[in-house]
């Protein structure tokens, strides 16, 4: 069996689902994307926003724990627990959103998580009761989740991998500016109008995206409209098109054959947990994630106690943790693009911007993790100053400048392990993202149950010094990746060329 044979069985297996074919590429000279560069831009933005809910809904209730706790009648540990069945469904629920939106397309997948969002959001307003609020937190997370996967597969449905890095990063600026806004804006609302007006606020500005969302966001799953070229119909057409779209149009010369829709199966999800090399990739992301939960968590009560700071104060607290995401996501995704062409380059290999580009030729691990690696084992130094210095009370801008370096570090190493995730699962990016979301948002629900109960037993010094090792266990996971992925994937790909081989012959 040829390199080339083995080639084309890769590009028949890359996906997770056998059963969902894919537009291909005729000879690679066909575009990768026929959306322009400022409609990507505007595509981009639109699921980094839409993403946005997800993390902004966690991160907006944090300043308020304190109040809903004393308004309740419960305990803060109590309180966490709304967080960890945030997390828990944060995690879960994209399982079916990612494999119904590779199925049916994203527009319909947006169009369901914002129709469950606006619900949740309008019952806790309404509620006061904390088995409700517990409910229906898991509700809201049920909704808003699945944005995030979304978002990821929006980028990788038209974004190759020599801009992946920079465009990932812009997908992720919802995500990173969220934790930073939403405290604020969260504080802002408990201390003048009550904790309610929290999820009152969400649901109007959720109402307020959604339409012009519905209206205008395009089909972009490749599975649907191959790359961009191929007629939308039904509700994966955007409503403005049935407004101006005549029927007189002449149809494109490419289209995609129609499928049958199967009930999204979270099976599809839960074995790429034991794919190599990705879900290796997939444990280090969650045990990275989890470590950004669990100092992001401990800050109201922690910071409440040392600086005796109001739900305002606290909420101002989480600036320099967004500032931090925010800068990360800039410099690292261009420099995870300028070392993935210089990488490409030193291999021999000419860079296409706008096509498709062979992965199994080429060691995608180590040109990502070239980056991520360090990053991570910075994370978990910065993470050690933190646990030593709180307890030492130093000045608040202190504290805050080493929550901003945490910060950086953390959304660097797990932004390029989203980015590797998605090069390895580009054909059904939303279901290897909700692989991605099942393992970082379980652990990371974990990390915010605990960190508070682990630092009234432990210390702080202790509690933060355990999250730094849970980091530096998994750093050999990502130097086995990084030496020997690449080989991994050649042998499935020689393996799935024998069976295909086999099968064609009975």
């Amino acid at each position: 069996m040829n390199d080339q044979d083995i080639h084309q069985v890769q590009q028949q297996n890359d996906g997770v689902d056998e059963e969902t074919p894919l537009l291909r590429a005729p000879s690679g000279t066909e575009a990768y994307s026929v959306f322009t560069p400022t409609q990507k831009r505007l595509i981009i933005l639109t699921a980094a926003l839409a993403s946005s809910f997800s993390p902004l809904s966690a991160n907006i209730y944090y300043p308020a724990l304190n109040s809903i706790a004393k308004d309740l009648g419960v305990s803060p540990s109590r309180i966490n627990l709304t967080i960890t069945t945030y997390m828990i469904c944060q995690g879960l629920s994209p399982m079916l959103t990612g494999s119904f939106a590779d199925q049916a397309g994203r527009r319909p997948a947006y169009i369901l998580c914002f129709v469950i969002y606006l619900f949740g959001n309008i019952a806790l307003a309404l509620q006061h009761s904390f088995p409700a609020l517990l409910a229906l937190r898991a509700v809201q997370s049920c909704g808003s989740s699945g944005t995030v996967a979304l978002a990821s597969a929006v980028a990788a449905d038209i974004i190759t991998s020599a801009e992946r890095g920079m465009y990932m990063g812009f997908t992720s600026l919802g995500n990173i500016l969220a934790p930073s806004i939403g405290p604020i804006l969260g504080g802002v609302l408990s201390k003048y109008l009550g904790w309610e007006a929290i999820f009152w606020f969400l649901a109007i500005a959720a109402g307020t995206f959604f339409v012009p969302l519905l209206l205008f966001f395009p089909e972009t799953c490749r599975g649907i409209v191959g790359n961009g070229s191929s007629p939308a119909v039904g509700w994966n057409r955007t409503m403005w098109s049935y407004f101006w779209t005549t029927s007189e149009m002449t149809p494109p010369a490419l289209s995609v054959p129609r499928r049958r829709l199967n009930v999204p199966n979270p099976y599809s999800t839960l074995r790429l947990l034991f794919h190599r090399p990705v879900g290796l990739v997939l444990l280090a992301n969650g045990v990275v994630f989890s470590s950004y939960y669990a100092v992001t968590a401990g800050i109201p009560a922690l910071f409440h106690r040392i600086y005796d700071l109001d739900d305002l104060g606290i909420g101002l607290c989480f600036i320099p943790a967004g500032l931090g995401s925010l800068l990360s996501a800039t410099v690292n995704g261009v420099l995870v693009d300028w070392n993935y062409r210089r990488s490409r380059r030193n291999a021999g290999q000419t860079v296409h911007k706008n096509q498709k580009q062979d992965i199994l030729g080429f060691p995608i691990e180590q040109a990502r993790l070239q980056i991520g690696l360090p990053m991570t084992i910075l994370a978990a130094v910065s993470i050690v100053v933190y646990g030593v210095l709180i307890p030492l009370k130093p000045p608040l801008m202190v504290a805050l400048t080493v929550v901003f370096v945490i910060c950086f570090c953390i959304t660097a190493a797990y932004n390029v392990m989203n980015i590797l995730i998605v090069d390895l699962y580009y054909e059904t990016p939303a279901t290897a993202m909700a692989a991605n979301n099942l393992v970082r948002c379980f652990l990371g629900a974990g990390a915010a149950a605990l960190v508070n109960p682990l630092i009234k037993r432990i210390g702080v010094q202790w509690t933060y010094c355990f999250v730094s090792g849970a980091i530096a266990l998994v750093t050999p996971i990502l130097s086995v990746v990084y030496m020997k992925g690449w080989e991994w994937r050649k042998k499935q790909a020689e393996t799935d060329a024998q069976r295909q081989t086999i099968h064609g012959r009975l």
